[in-house]
Order: structure tokens, then sequence, then C-alpha cells
């Protein structure tokens, strides 16, 4: 097997595009915040939608975001988001295509803390889903290790991100 087959294809737009994305803001015991945001695929809309290709799809986004295994260390990927006209913009490496996803109150904390805490999980979950089915996507996806993390830095300008060059 080639090194070519071992990675993940770079994301295509319209899987990008079609992502759901949850973010949401939490703390810890000192009482500091910290700001996750799960990215899932949608539920499967057509017959070409099957868990392998799924699952392939969020391990080239899982690559292109630079995130890793729940169990390994979490990576620090950089300056990869910014905030910008009320739009939080997250870059992925390989391509000139941005996550893109409403800013509300969200972008402003996230400005404030300076760190993202990204979360990829491998299968879909409905983009309808809330509370106690996301918690318990959460778990299940990071006990049976399929789910990914990276820590991601906000930069000041949209600008700034798109300069950032990580591997």
């Amino acid at each position: 097997m080639t090194t070519d087959q071992l990675t993940p294809a770079v994301p295509a737009p319209g899987v990008i595009a079609s992502l759901s994305v949850r973010p949401w803001v939490d703390h810890i015991s000192d009482g500091k915040g910290f700001a996750p945001m799960l990215i899932t695929h949608p539920t499967p809309r057509r017959d070409a939608d099957t868990a392998a290709v799924i699952e392939s799809r969020m391990r080239s986004v899982a690559h292109a975001l630079g995130a890793a295994p729940a169990d390994r260390t979490l990576p620090d990927t950089g300056e990869r988001i910014a905030v910008h006209s009320g739009v939080v913009l997250v870059r992925l490496d390989g391509t000139l295509h941005a996550l893109t996803t409403r800013a509300g109150n969200w972008g402003r904390v996230i400005c404030e803390i300076g760190h993202v805490l990204l979360a990829v999980g491998l299968d879909p979950l409905s983009p309808a889903a809330v509370g106690p089915e996301v918690d318990e996507y959460l778990v299940a996806s990071t006990k049976s290790g399929r789910l990914y993390f990276a820590a991601a830095s906000v930069a000041d300008s949209a600008r700034l991100m798109q300069a950032g060059s990580h591997p």
C-alpha cells in the first residue's frame, strides 16, 4: 500500500458545505470557559451515502483539520479559526474552501477565549439532534475511537488565518 492510499483525500467543497456544525461554550472545574465545535456528517440522504463513504469523508475532514483520535495527545493546529462579519471560518488544510457557520454569541466568546476545541465525528448525526442525543453521540463516539480532536487558535483576521501553513 502506498502513502497516497493511507492519506485521506482533501474534503471536496460539497462535503465541506454539507457538514453539520454544533458550537457551544462549556466550563471546566475552575470556572474557565472553553468552546468546543462538533463537526459531523448529516444522516444519509442518498444510496451512495454508505457508512464507509461517510467515514472516509469524515476522516478526510479530520485529517484536513489536523485532528487526532481521542486516545492521543491533543494536537495544537495553530490559527485555524477566524470570525468575520458574523461568520466563523474554519481553515482546512489542502483546500481553499473553509467550513463556515454563523457566529452569534459563540463568535464573541471564542474571540475572547482565543481557542476552539474541534471535534470531528466519523459517524453521521442528524442536523436536528440536540441535547441528550448529541451527548450520547459524543460519549459513544469517544468510547469507540470514532471522535477526533484538535485544538485551534482564533486568528485576529481571516486574512491572517489563511496565511497560516500547517501540514
